[in-house]
């Protein structure tokens, strides 16, 4: 059963000894230098200060705004979908609901933020990544693994989207694009960015709508995203965000049910940064967060409603953090503190419950980077108080060893947790995470990721579907994740990831259902910068699912996503794309429930000034 992580094991061993053996600064010129340049980026997922990847220890993936646009995507789910180790159930097309996992882990075992604050809800910690749009963000840095020591409850891993920043040096520069596919699929918004002296600002606004690639998943959206940074003349910086959502969605029809949502979001974050000393930076956030969801269950033909559940949430917290640099040392402390209001209100016919809860929660934390030589140690440390789930402590300890010039060894355990839904009276499930992998671009014309994980989990509650009777498990993964990529050559790369997972019970070794065990992403990329690019994608997943789900897995689902300049002057442009989703329409989904779609087509146009 674990002949496969054998083996990359025996391989992760066989490539560090064929490494070590190889010259500091290679023999085959230049060309591969520069392959994976992002060890000398920044990074601020892990220690929550930003340090350079190669001093990283976790399984960190940094996804840029070229990256992103070369995907056509519409939301950041279409980004995440393209990522080796994370699975997406998607419930529909774009805008739909998705459930994210990492490596195995679960959905709600994945903390997502935007503008440092979590947009996972109070229900049952669901991060709606459907509603995130795509061109609001600048970079997204995703954490594979546990990372409870920097930032609580992200058992599984996080997902950190970073939007876009004023546009520096230009008073007015911008953007508009609409596109239209099946189902009267469109997509159409406009940005705005600038500096005026002190001043800096960037705007954005959306809509995001089709009738349905489905039966009963249509969507219909607005979204509208706000920045603005006033530079303090060498007395720091204060910013201000504004990120609002509102949705109608379908969720599925399978006769004679249905089900549909609406969903409005608010978010709105204040900050203050400044340099206390030349080592010295404090950072003070403020966020206050609004949420909506109502969920309704009908009957299609009489549209009789049997059941509705409206959740609303508030959310209004601080973030204060100190970072302490030097040339050798990276010190991160900080303390966040959120004041939560929750109210449930769930209708059966003619029965009501409700729900109302309030929760303080707060947390401190401690990180630590010391680099000596080609060795950099992090370690770290958080306590939480969850009210709802306990008092979490979680530790970290990794390193970071570069052999070369080219060549990176990674490791790090550390413990995590994820908190329960506050409509349920459980325990916080938790984790050790222990993880080693190598990064190496020293064999010619490729670039090379592996890592191996061991992920521990316990408290992990289990409800019999007959009694209803809940028991708890522990559970162990085993897996491995393989990346990839060559260099481009005639502005031309292919690219590979694979991630196995072997999960299993310690009270007997039975294989626990529903966790991916299988997940390939393939991909052709085409970019000479100037006129032309294109993304050819092929991704696979198997998800292990009980048979009486009725899921299927033919093949790999194929999009193909083309671009093309048509005009460019100086700051002006107008660009033409084209995406063709699940080309030779296969089947790849969980349960017969959410079929995904078939095959289906787009275009549009975008201007930039």
């Amino acid at each position: 059963m674990k002949t496969l992580l054998r083996l990359n094991i025996f391989g992760l061993l066989l490539a560090i000894c064929c490494l070590l053996s190889r010259p500091a600064h290679g023999e085959e010129g230049e060309d591969t230098l520069g392959l994976y340049s992002s060890w000398q980026e920044q990074s601020v997922s892990t220690g929550r200060a930003a340090k350079s990847l190669s001093h990283t220890p976790e399984n960190v993936t940094v996804i840029t705004t070229r990256e992103i646009e070369a995907l056509n995507a519409h939301t950041l789910a279409d980004v995440l979908s393209s990522v080796p180790g994370i699975q997406l159930e998607n419930l529909g097309g774009p805008g739909g609901v998705v459930y994210t996992n990492i490596q195995g882990s679960k959905f709600n075992h994945v903390l997502v933020l935007v503008d440092g604050v979590a947009i996972n809800d109070l229900s049952d910690n669901f991060p709606d990544v459907g509603l995130v749009p795509a061109r609001i963000i600048d970079r997204i840095e995703i954490v594979k693994g546990a990372a409870s020591s920097s930032w609580g409850q992200a058992l599984g891993g996080v997902i950190n989207v970073i939007t876009k920043s004023p546009e520096q040096g230009r008073p007015i520069d911008g953007s508009a694009s609409a596109s239209l596919g099946k189902r009267t699929t469109s997509d159409s918004g406009a940005e705005l960015s600038g500096t005026s002296g002190r001043l800096g600002y960037y705007l954005s606004g959306g809509y995001l709508g089709s009738n349905g690639l489905l039966p009963n998943t249509q969507i219909f959206s607005n979204n509208a995203y706000g920045k603005l940074n006033y530079d303090l003349h060498g007395q720091g910086r204060i910013s201000a965000t504004l990120n609002y959502s509102n949705a109608n969605r379908g969720e599925f029809a399978f006769p004679p049910f249905k089900a549909d949502d609406a969903a409005r979001y608010l978010n709105a974050t204040l900050a203050y940064r400044t340099d206390l000393t030349r080592q010295l930076e404090l950072e003070m956030v403020a966020h206050r967060t609004e949420r909506r969801i109502e969920v309704t269950a009908s009957l299609i033909d009489s549209g009789d409603i049997l059941k509705k559940a409206t959740e609303q949430e508030e959310v209004t917290g601080t973030k204060i953090k100190l970072v302490w640099r030097r040339t050798d040392n990276l010190l991160v402390t900080g303390i966040d503190y959120e004041h939560a209001k929750f109210s449930f209100l769930n209708g059966a016919l003619k029965q009501v419950d409700e729900l109302n809860r309030t929760v303080d929660r707060w947390g401190a934390y401690l990180n630590d980077t010391l680099t000596i030589g080609a060795l950099a140690i992090s370690s770290g440390a958080r306590f939480d108080h969850t009210q709802s789930g306990g008092d979490q402590f979680s530790p970290t300890l990794g390193a970071t060893w570069q052999l070369s010039d080219k060549t990176i060894l990674r490791g790090y355990t550390a413990k995590g947790f994820s908190l329960p839904a506050l409509t349920l009276d459980l325990t916080s499930e938790k984790v050790w995470t222990s993880q080693v992998g190598i990064e190496s671009s020293a064999i010619p014309y490729l670039w090379l990721k592996e890592t191996l994980f061991r992920n521990e989990t316990w408290d992990v509650t289990v409800t019999d579907p007959q009694s209803g009777a809940r028991s708890s498990e522990r559970h162990i993964a085993l897996g491995s994740e393989t990346e990839v990529r060559t260099i481009p050559i005639y502005n031309t790369s292919l690219g590979l990831g694979y991630t196995f997972t072997d999960t299993t019970r310690t009270s007997d070794d039975s294989q626990v259902k529903d966790v991916a065990r299988h997940t390939l992403q393939l991909a052709l990329r085409y970019d000479d910068l100037h006129l032309l690019r294109g993304v050819l994608t092929g991704r696979h997943i198997w998800w292990n699912a009980d048979q009486s789900d009725k899921g299927s897995y033919n093949g790999l689902i194929w999009d193909l996503h083309l671009g093309a300049t048509l005009f460019k002057r100086e700051k002006n442009s107008l660009e033409m794309f084209f995406s063709g989703h699940n080309l030779f329409n296969n089947s790849q989904f969980t349960s017969q429930f959410y079929p995904n779609p078939g095959r289906w087509f787009e275009g549009g146009l975008k201007v930039r000034f």
